[in-house]
């Protein structure tokens, strides 16, 4: 091959290479300015489902920067290249946002070689960070589709509002140099990743909410040292009256390191608005940004502990506000709940700021545990005086056959005792052997007899019979009854697996990824104790009271004097028994209460003694009965016990 076919070879791949180049950055001509006005600006752009990915860059005011998000088809499924091609909901989001340029139609020409500060005051300037300085002013949105091939259908960059009509809006083709008026929503055109993604994260559903366990406490890294606060178990019954119930309620005690039980004062009630706000802010869990985990973090960390010899995985947990540590030491801090299984060899996650666990009625429980905040992030985080302030979370399933309640299986009834013959002697009796005098009598009577015989016989038979039915009713029952019982343990053990293959499922979900959620949010659903619990309302005497003086009229009857004692019994059995809202309140909570001395008059030995009449003891107490509030509440195995 001669030197000069090579040359021309080369020059040619040259060229395609420009060509290709030249379509793939082509973007449609706009025309002569004179000949725009009432024009489409992207002729060749008319089906939206030809749009297979999205680009928007504009200036972030919270990381003074430009920034760059991005939607497209990765492997054919969409996904957030911006954002390590996170999952996106963006099928129908994208065709409506293509739809909103098809058909743009330039109204009116504001200028056709505007200068660099009429580009500022139409929010045109080109976002370019190698090009955008702190004191740029009027940097516009910049807007690009492409399709399956990567070739550009659009590219625009979005100005300011008319101040006149805000359904107007000033705009520029990139890389030329005429600003246009359009009608044009941007709605649909957003770089707020919130927009682009999967609403429902946890999918639950708010009323399928069984119990949520606080645990309250803090992680310092620097001296790797915990604080552990409270340990707080909340039932929840959709259907219940209330619906909110304090089942334990734990306080750490520095001084002796163990967990004290604790009960809610007379005056106090739980915030039952504050626990929806966190079942609502549960199920609509909102997240601002991910950020991926690094290889070697398992779906669920508690049940893998491998990561922790990966140095990697370990930093970065760090550097989000988790720290990997013994399952056995961290159970000795926090008894585990439930009946989820734990290897104390394995390995746990301590958060920066505490977690909330939340069980399902079909068994998953969610963990949420609340990390560091994100770097780079400015305000106060304890004052919540910036509203930008965000954090990260760790979210992770498991299973805990404990919440679906173990089937009420029908006992069956027991068969009867089979009907002997009435010819075979019973067990102990021995054949008639009496004397001939009596075999005579016998004869004499011999026809009255046969008489009796013939009809006794007749009556036996219906009588067999109906024994003979009875048992086969019986039978059948029973037959029933096991079919129903093994239908019951059948659909419990199906619900189990279900349960198991839905923890799977979820963890597969949030394996890769850490959540970025608001300080709005945290707010909602890292609770302590002193949010939960508030201070009873006053509620006004009841009218009628008995006054200083016993109550008595300044008249009575004899009649009315003659029941007086009754009636001081019964006032004093109402006055001396707890208020109805605090008995109440006590027995819908199931909490565990420390044990109180006697109260005065009781008798010795507690309530060994039996109440007399009127629920009274004979002191004139109020008598105790056994499943009082001084009994211990749900505790479930491995709970901390009571001291």
């Amino acid at each position: 091959m001669t030197e000069t076919r090579k040359t021309f070879l080369f020059v040619g791949a040259t060229l395609i290479v420009l060509a290709v180049a030249w379509w793939v950055r082509y973007v449609p001509p706009a025309g002569d300015v004179g000949d725009m006005r009432g024009k489409v600006l992207f002729p060749s752009f008319s089906n939206a489902l030809d749009a297979a990915s999205l680009e928007i860059t504009e200036y972030d005011p919270n990381s003074v920067g430009i920034k760059t998000f991005k939607v497209a088809q990765v492997n054919n499924r969409w996904s957030i290249p911006s954002h390590d091609n996170y999952p996106a909901d963006a099928k129908d989001h994208l065709a409506q946002a293509a739809t909103s340029l098809i058909g743009l139609t330039v109204l009116d020409v504001a200028a056709s070689s505007p200068t660099q500060e009429e580009l500022a005051m139409f929010g045109v300037v080109t976002p370019d960070p190698d090009k955008t300085t702190l004191g740029t002013r009027g940097i516009g949105k910049r807007v690009i589709m492409r399709d399956a091939g990567d070739r550009v259908l659009v590219d625009i960059i979005l100005g300011n509002k008319l101040k006149d009509d805000p359904q107007l809006r000033y705009v520029r083709v990139s890389g030329q140099d005429p600003v246009y008026v359009v009608k044009l929503s941007d709605d649909k055109l957003s770089s707020n990743f919130g927009d682009w993604i999967e609403k429902d994260l946890l999918k639950l559903n708010p009323w399928d909410v069984k119990d949520v366990q606080l645990h309250d406490y803090s992680f310092d890294s620097l001296t790797s040292g915990i604080e552990p606060r409270s340990q707080i178990v909340l039932k929840y019954d959709d259907l219940g009256n209330p619906r909110w119930s304090l089942s334990q309620d734990l306080a750490f005690d520095p001084q002796s390191m163990s967990w004290k039980p604790r009960s809610l004062a007379d005056d106090e009630e739980l915030d039952t608005a504050k626990l929806d706000a966190l079942r609502t802010a549960v199920d609509d869990l909102k997240i601002v940004d991910v950020r991926k985990k690094p290889e070697g973090l398992s779906a669920s960390l508690s049940s893998d502990g491998s990561f922790a010899t990966n140095q990697e995985a370990l930093a970065d947990l760090q550097r989000a506000g988790f720290f990997a540590t013994s399952a056995g030491q961290f159970y000795r801090i926090f008894p585990p709940l439930g009946s989820r299984k734990i290897d104390m060899n394995g390995v746990e996650i301590i958060s920066s700021e505490g977690e909330i666990r939340v069980g399902m009625k079909d068994g998953v429980r969610y963990l949420l545990r609340f990390g560091r905040i994100l770097e780079g992030q400015g305000g106060d985080a304890e004052s919540g005086s910036d509203q930008n302030v965000n954090r990260f979370l760790l979210v992770t399933a498991e299973f805990d056959p404990q919440l679906i309640p173990e089937p009420e299986l029908e006992p069956l009834p027991d068969l009867p005792p089979e009907q002997a013959a009435p010819s075979e002697p019973q067990a102990g009796e021995t054949q008639n052997t009496a004397p001939d005098n009596a075999t005579a009598q016998a004869d004499e009577t011999g026809e009255s007899k046969a008489d009796e015989g013939q009809d006794g016989s007749q009556a036996e038979k219906p009588a067999g019979e109906a024994a003979e039915k009875k048992a086969e009713d019986v039978k059948a029952e029973r037959e029933r009854i096991e079919k129903e019982n093994q239908r019951k343990r059948d659909e419990y053990q199906e619900k189990l697996k279900k349960g198991e293959e839905r923890v799977k499922e979820l963890n597969a979900r949030f394996a890769e990824w850490y959540y970025i959620i608001s300080d709005e949010v945290y707010r909602k659903i890292r609770l302590s104790r002193q949010d939960i619990v508030k201070k009873k309302e006053a509620t006004p005497p009841a009218s009628g009271t008995p006054s200083e003086n016993g109550g008595a009229t300044p008249e009575e009857t004899p009649a009315e004097k003659e029941s007086q004692p009754a009636a001081e019994d019964s006032s004093a059995n109402e006055t001396q028994s707890p208020p109805p809202a605090a008995e109440s309140t006590e027995s819908q909570n199931g909490k565990m209460r420390a044990p109180e001395p006697p109260s005065e008059g009781a008798s010795p030995g507690g309530t060994d003694s039996p109440p007399s009449e009127g629920g009274r003891d004979e002191s004139g107490g109020a008598s105790q009965t056994p499943g009082s509030a001084d009994t211990q509440g749900d505790t479930t195995p491995g709970e901390a016990s009571v001291p």
